[in-house]
């Protein structure tokens, strides 16, 4: 929903969406706080009905960054938007270490989606250990 419009996932196209930028984060001149425009450089596109909606927004904090992220990985396991490689590029580097991005690329393995070589070099394994039970639950 934006500006009480109602869009529904399966209809959008051309979808990019940057989420990275939270409110207090440090910035590139060591300050910190909204005034430096921390959390207002977000944006989401789409086309919907032939029109192209862009609306920037801002992240209040990096929980909301994390539920954000969270929220994307959820909606591309779900495929309530119909699945791309492009969609993954949604989930920042940080995010990439998460179990949820994890089962998603394990997920999409299974399904051959995407190939095992592909889905292991997206994921960030926190040890070797990781990596190597990756490796033993998807690669068959």
């Amino acid at each position: 929903m934006i500006n009480e419009i109602e869009y529904k996932y399966s209809e959008l196209e051309n979808i990019v969406v940057y989420g990275n930028s939270f409110s207090g984060e440090k910035t590139k001149n060591y300050r910190y706080g909204p005034m430096y425009e921390n959390g207002v450089e977000n944006l989401i596109s789409f086309t919907y009905n032939e029109i192209k909606i862009e609306k920037h927004f801002q992240l209040n904090s990096e929980r909301h960054l994390d539920e954000l992220q969270n929220t994307l990985i959820h909606i591309i396991n779900e495929e309530k938007i119909p699945f791309k490689k492009e969609h993954l590029d949604f989930i920042n580097e940080e995010h990439r270490s998460y179990i949820l991005f994890e089962y998603l690329i394990g997920k999409l393995i299974r399904e051959k989606k995407i190939d095992f070589k592909e889905g292991f070099s997206l994921v960030k394994f926190n040890s070797n250990k990781d990596a190597q039970e990756f490796k033993t639950k998807y690669c068959k």
